[in-house]
């Protein structure tokens, strides 16, 4: 006799795919950063670009790092509610509780998948109930500027270039409390990076470990945010050197300034590079002819290459954060092209053709742009020559990693999770990295080696 059991329940998580870009930006995309630089000259030297600009249909506005109060909020409050109203968030009872809960950003990937949003998007919306919620409190001044507030993007429509009664919103206080409460308190940088910049420890085990009351762990973490929030999307311009230096490449599209006191990141841009300036477009009224249509697009285009290519870099620079801050390569993470794509909404074609001949500045050198999206096995292989060898030697450990604990690491600390057989596999393809095995013999006959020196010694 048959049994027919239930029929078992299949859970279909939802995606939101993005179509392929049309063939002339993707032929845009694909110029190296000295093409698109000659480029863009050959589009501004041409007449018919000219007489756009005379005439106040075009205008070229610099990035300052910094954008009025009012026009953030305005451009802020209307994203937000076409977010709400593009997926239809609005109609369920129970977003205000999950978008404005304390812990809501750790729980990014869980509300992805409920309201079936983009994770990016879903991020900015949160950031903005945050500070909605502190608002709300009495905290509207934030202590910094309201332009460094996070997710304020290049290729914002509302963008000016803000007058200078307005350019200085922003205060030092949070970065001098903090760099007092750290000198107070003896925190140093690798201290600080390790634990405070740290989401999955606790207040009461920093506290323990550093011997710092609770309250004063809490408020040196509110700082922490706070400078991250701001620092994480202040972009400076800075000059242009008369000779560009000679470790300078030619194609780096940004620098990453580690700063001190407190310890965090800063990007910054040339004032001689493009990616400082956009195109103001006003064509509403604008009788088109073949000639000024044809330059208007082409303006668009090389607007939405500049803005890709921020946005990206903003994307790797927040996920690779501790990183920049450390300059410890230990803190790299796994990050793939399509996690990219899926989190900014783009397609991955797109996504690869702009990570391509570009480079970012770096205080440990100019790295590729590329170099930014690691590997599971790049991250394991740093584990065992790095990470594993200099516990061992600190006598922190007493036995090397076996592929379960580094499979547990990548979980708690990469926030990646990975079969125990898979950390094997990535092993295995390097040759510096044998098996636990072997790895124990080693230490065990170093052990031993040590142990018959100091008898021979005595």
């Amino acid at each position: 006799m048959r049994i027919i059991g239930p029929r078992p329940q299949v859970t279909v998580i939802p995606t939101v795919k993005s179509a392929r870009p049309p063939d002339a930006y993707l032929e845009l995309l694909t110029q190296d950063e000295e093409e698109f630089r000659a480029y863009v000259h050959q589009v501004e030297s041409q007449p018919a670009f000219r007489r756009l600009v005379e005439e106040g249909y075009v205008q070229k506005t610099n990035f300052k790092g910094r954008i009025p109060r009012h026009l953030y909020e305005e451009f802020q409050d209307r994203q937000f509610m076409e977010f709400m109203q593009e997926f239809e968030i609005e109609n369920r009872s129970d977003w205000q509780r999950d978008f404005f809960r304390e812990d809501a950003r750790r729980h990014v990937k869980e509300l992805a998948v409920k309201y079936r949003v983009p994770r990016g998007r879903l991020i900015h919306a949160l950031e903005y109930c945050r500070y909605l919620k502190r608002a709300w409190a009495g905290y509207e001044d934030y202590s910094l500027g309201m332009e460094t507030l996070p997710h304020v993007r290049l290729d914002d429509p509302e963008f000016r270039e803000p007058p200078t009664a307005q350019s200085s919103f922003e205060s030092q206080a949070p970065y001098e409390e903090l760099a007092e409460l750290m000198e107070e308190y003896e925190v140093t940088r690798s201290e600080f990076v390790e634990y405070f910049m740290n989401e999955s420890i606790e207040a009461i085990g920093i506290a323990d470990e550093l011997g710092i009351p609770q309250n004063v762990v809490r408020q040196i973490c509110d700082l922490v945010t706070r400078v991250q929030i701001a620092s994480s999307m202040q972009v400076t311009v800075i000059d242009t050197p008369a000779e560009r230096p000679s470790s300078q490449h030619p194609q780096t599209v940004a620098i990453v300034c580690r700063l001190s006191n407190p310890p965090r990141a800063e990007i910054q841009v040339e004032s001689g590079v493009e990616y400082n300036s956009r195109y103001q477009i006003q064509s509403s009224d604008l009788e088109t002819s073949e000639e000024a249509g044809r330059i208007i697009s082409l303006l668009r285009l090389i607007n939405q290459r500049k803005s890709l290519t921020f946005r990206v870099l903003m994307f790797v620079y927040e996920y690779h954060y501790r990183y920049f801050v450390s300059g410890n390569e230990l803190h790299l993470k796994p990050l793939t092209q399509a996690q990219i794509a899926k989190e900014l909404g783009e397609h991955e074609s797109t996504v690869s053709r702009i990570l391509r001949d570009k480079y970012v500045d770096t205080p440990e050198g100019v790295r590729p742009l590329k170099f930014f999206c690691q590997s599971k096995g790049d991250v394991i292989h740093r584990l065992i020559a790095i990470r594993e060898r200099q516990e061992l030697a600190s006598a922190r450990r007493q036995k090397p990693y076996s592929d379960a604990e580094m499979a547990e690491i990548l979980e708690r600390e990469y926030d990646t999770k990975i079969a125990r057989r898979t950390v094997t596999y990535y092993r295995n393809k390097f040759r510096e990295t044998p098996k636990f095995y072997t790895r124990r013999r080693s230490v065990n006959q170093n052990d031993g080696e040590e142990k018959v020196g100091n008898k021979e010694g005595n």
